[in-house]
């Protein structure tokens, strides 16, 4: 369990300093690069084994976005104080903060391939279940209008690893998403909306026979970024 979480604290402390890196880096360093930097406020609902074990919640959060030639990258913290709703059987509250990264190459049209991991720790832990995972999928992304940009993604996560065991077969885990940006003052702030979907398909075995025990949660954030 100190493994786990040190592994934990180790990707946490190297996404924030990731972030601090690209708000710093001097200007005419980025002449080829663009960089967009900000704070979120975050929605959450979570369920685990069935729709009777609800959470709901909200937080902080913060995202980082790097563009440079066919390349981008996103780096999105969060931070989510989950309750029990009151239609069902969970009973203790529990904080869930989740570090996910998406490296993206651009294909062709609006299309380009995504590469990253997400890793989610719930403290106190095992009142819900911590995961890690690879994800690889792809992103659309298209422009609405003058300052006005939609992307929609959606993909597999790979090798998923919970803090209360189980396992997932490879196609058994997903996450989709769709995100709207609307400039602002001369683009050099960003208006940003984001939700997202996971959902792991995850079973688990007792020793009576295999058992279903999925995992699933939807996060919405709306927040604003500097551009740099």
């Amino acid at each position: 369990m100190r493994t786990e979480r040190r592994k934990d604290g180790r990707a946490l402390r190297a996404a924030v300093a990731g972030m601090v890196v690209l708000s710093v880096i001097p200007s005419f360093r980025l002449s080829a690069q663009h960089i967009s930097i900000g704070p979120q406020v975050v929605f959450g609902d979570y369920r685990e084994v069935s729709s009777d074990l609800q959470y709901r919640g909200s937080g902080i959060g913060a995202k980082a976005t790097l563009e440079w030639k066919k390349f981008s990258a996103d780096i999105v913290l969060s931070k989510v104080k989950y309750k029990p709703t009151s239609n069902g059987t969970a009973t203790t509250e529990f904080d869930a903060s989740e570090v996910d990264v998406r490296l993206r190459y651009y294909i062709t049209g609006p299309v380009s391939g995504e590469l990253g991991f997400i890793n989610r720790k719930a403290d106190p832990e095992f009142e819900a279940q911590s995961v890690g995972a690879v994800t690889a999928g792809a992103q659309m992304a298209y422009l609405l209008g003058p300052g006005v940009r939609m992307a929609l993604h959606g993909g597999l996560m790979f090798g998923a690893k919970y803090s209360g065991g189980g396992t997932t077969s490879g196609l058994g885990a997903l996450q989709l998403g769709l995100g709207l940006t609307v400039d602002a003052l001369h683009r050099r702030v960003r208006v940003t909306g984001d939700y997202g979907f996971q959902r792991f398909s995850r079973k688990t075995d007792d020793g009576r026979g295999v058992l279903p025990a999925p995992i699933q949660q939807s996060l919405g954030r709306v927040g604003f970024a500097i551009a740099f």
